[in-house]
């Protein structure tokens, strides 16, 4: 897929188990909409951990935003600070809540449509491995199934920012986990490319480094 905008907001979390079809209901029903309703929303989507991902980081959300500014913008944060009921009740039941508000620095597509699968590499420090991601050719893109490569840069000081649904998020026990760059590889055949990560980038989950893989639930875009 193509980006929409110059900025995203990328979310990774699980939910209290027995509250999964609560949380999908709500996050498609309610969420997205509110969100997509905010100027400067460009698009959302929810992606769920294929087979074998840590309950912690069972789902990742992406909403495109026209700028990184939009983010902070009076209507956004009154939103935060005035969350729905059902809103309330989902996000009491969020478990390792990891949001990171972010300026697009590269983004390659090979399409515009949307793939099926989804990996994100979360960088917890400071690290220029993501710089391998710049410069891969359409080629090597091609030959591995991968559609678009996105590389993100968190800007902290926004995401640090306190709101009520921030606080709400904490109720099981877990601040927010702040980032500081990200790379989302969207692809045809995940196994393809996560051997491509691990034997020509040399690039595992580690301390600093959190690889997740999954599938795409439910997208939504402006009319």
């Amino acid at each position: 897929m193509a980006l929409l905008g110059k900025g995203a907001l990328l979310n990774w979390g699980g939910v209290l188990p027995k509250h999964d079809l609560d949380y999908n209901l709500w996050h498609s029903l309610e969420h997205m909409p509110e969100r997509m309703s905010v100027k400067g929303f460009l698009r959302a989507f929810r992606c769920v951990g294929l087979k074998g991902t840590n309950n912690n980081d069972k789902y990742f959300m992406m909403y495109d935003v026209k700028s990184i500014d939009i983010l902070s913008s009076k209507q956004y944060l009154n939103r935060l600070n005035n969350p729905t009921d059902w809103t309330s009740k989902i996000l009491s039941k969020y478990v390792y809540p990891s949001r990171a508000i972010c300026e697009v620095i590269k983004t390659k597509s090979l399409t515009n449509g949307l793939s099926g699968f989804f990996i994100t590499i979360r960088y917890l420090s400071q690290n220029n491995d993501i710089k391998y991601f710049y410069n891969i050719s359409d080629e090597i893109m091609s030959q591995n199934g991968i559609f678009s490569i996105h590389c993100f840069q968190s800007d902290r000081e926004i995401s640090l920012i306190k709101t009520k649904e921030k606080v709400i998020r904490s109720f099981q026990g877990n601040e927010d986990e702040i980032i500081d760059y990200a790379v989302v590889i969207e692809c045809l055949n995940i196994n393809k490319v996560k051997n491509f990560l691990l034997n020509n980038l040399k690039i595992k989950s580690d301390k600093k480094i959190k690889i997740n893989y999954y599938q795409l639930q439910h997208v939504m875009e402006l009319d």
